[in-house]
């Protein structure tokens, strides 16, 4: 290492602190990293009923992991997770830096080992197929509406 490139890095890290590696991705999932990651739920998804009991089925496949809440939320969002966290002994951390986003498409809550655990579906709506279940339901709402509007044409012919 030249003396040069040594008190460059000694500048900045007194300026700005120490670099972080991946500053974006640590932002989004409220500063881990997505290989970390064993499960996310999105701010739209937060009132979501079924949100809390896949929660729960994480909690029971990994209690050692820690559950990080975004603390930029109303309280009355990220409570029943704090609850859920507490009756199940997680370890959990509320987040309040304000770059940490409140848009619906952020993350509002996310479960994480302190090391890579590279899970591929993290998301609420993908890892237990809730984003199918949406969709059986419209398509069985769409059938039965054509059902009955075959019975009735059935009844004039």
């Amino acid at each position: 290492m030249s003396e040069n490139n040594v008190n460059d890095r000694l500048e900045q890290s007194s300026m700005g602190g120490t670099p972080k590696v991946n500053p974006d991705e640590q932002r989004k999932y409220l500063g881990t990293f997505r290989e970390r990651v064993s499960f996310a739920i999105k701010i739209k998804d937060l009132g979501n009923s079924n949100a809390i009991q896949d929660l729960n089925k994480e909690f029971e496949n990994n209690s050692s992991y820690q559950l990080i809440l975004n603390g930029n939320l109303s309280h009355d969002l990220i409570s029943p997770f704090i609850k859920l966290a507490s009756q199940n002994n997680i370890k959990f951390v509320i987040k309040t830096d304000s770059f940490y986003k409140t848009e619906p498409e952020n993350y509002g809550v996310v479960y994480a080992n302190k090391q890579s655990i590279n899970i591929n579906k993290i998301d609420f709506e993908n890892k237990y197929n809730h984003n199918n279940d949406s969709q059986k339901n419209d398509s069985i709402k769409k059938d039965s509406k054509s059902s009955f509007m075959d019975k009735i044409k059935n009844i004039f012919k």
